[in-house]
């Protein structure tokens, strides 16, 4: 069984062969020297193959319709239907014009084609990438800000008059230092009111 794609190749080749000849015909009808009247069929053939090529609908079409323009024209002019007027002369010469302009602008979409999905298989087989962990920043808490303390305010207590003589005996016993509550109590057998106020006097003092 021939290949599909084969049949299409073999189709393309025939056709090409079959309507070069009837442009070229149509180019010397109209006047273009052997030459130059090559160029109709190239330009016309060489734009139906990359059509059909990219694959593209309307480029196909237009192509296959250019073809069909000179065809017909070679055909009624061969045939002695129609003689050679101004209308088909304009027709013949944007042949190869618009088959320039639609090549070009094929050939130019070729960098635009998209470029092959990466299949899943592709990602799964992918080495993984390995990433440095950073190590945390701790954030250095400043020393709290501990609030001044508040500068004593020297108390004034009032003194009764028996105790004049009890003060002036502990800052004598005591060479000025301040004594504790246990031992005002204990050297001079006082209350604990008593020796609370007796401290209270010497430390405004020395405050």
């Amino acid at each position: 069984m021939i290949p599909a794609k084969w049949l299409a190749h073999v189709s393309l080749a025939a056709g090409v062969v079959f309507t070069a000849t009837a442009e070229y015909s149509l180019a010397r009808r109209l006047g273009a020297q052997e030459p130059v009247a090559v160029m109709l069929p190239v330009a016309i053939d060489a734009y139906a193959i990359a059509a059909l090529k990219r694959f593209r609908a309307f480029d196909i079409a237009l192509s296959l319709l250019l073809m069909c323009a000179a065809q017909v024209s070679a055909h009624l002019l061969d045939s002695h239907v129609m003689p050679v007027n101004g209308w088909l002369v304009v027709i013949v010469s944007l042949l190869v014009p618009v088959a320039i302009w639609r090549t070009h602008a094929l050939a130019r979409g070729e960098d635009d084609v998209p470029a092959d999905p990466i299949k899943l298989d592709d990602i799964q087989d992918a080495p993984v990438a390995t990433v440095e962990r950073v190590p945390e920043m701790v954030p250095v808490l400043a020393p709290a800000v501990l609030a001044a303390e508040e500068p004593r305010t020297r108390v004034s207590v009032s003194v009764p008059e028996d105790d004049d003589e009890l003060l002036a005996n502990v800052r004598t016993d005591f060479h000025g230092q301040i004594p504790t509550y246990r031992e005002l109590k204990e050297k001079y057998g006082i209350g604990q009111a008593r020796a609370r106020r007796i401290r209270s006097v010497l430390e405004g003092a020395t405050s």
